[in-house]
């Protein structure tokens, strides 16, 4: 048996597949989540929690649209485990609890 403690009640449904409304190329595929209300509150206090505690931060690379160019800054990542089906990569997202979001007042 597991100690893993999940930080949402309901998981976080996950899915890439073609972006139809890409009509240039730019931007061939899209990202879903799918996030049930009653994980909200939850999901909102763990990113919380791992914004709060510096040991979470990670340097990361994101877009920089007015520089047009990627840079670089303090980040937390979120993974997820998935698979790849007929329409695209899907699966879940459910994060461990940590210490801070067990104290969550929601």
């Amino acid at each position: 048996m597991s100690d893993f403690q999940a930080a949402l009640p309901k998981v976080i449904k996950w899915s890439v597949g073609d972006n139809q409304y890409d009509t240039e190329g730019k931007n061939p595929k899209r990202l879903t989540l799918g996030i049930p209300v009653e994980s909200v509150p939850a999901f909102c206090n763990h990113l919380m929690a791992l914004a709060d505690d510096e040991a979470n931060h990670k340097t990361i690379k994101i877009w920089d649209y007015q520089a047009r160019e990627q840079v670089e800054v303090s980040g937390i990542t979120i993974n997820a485990k998935g698979r790849e089906g007929s329409y695209g990569a899907y699966g879940n997202i459910n994060p461990a609890q940590t210490t801070a979001s067990q104290q969550a007042p929601f």
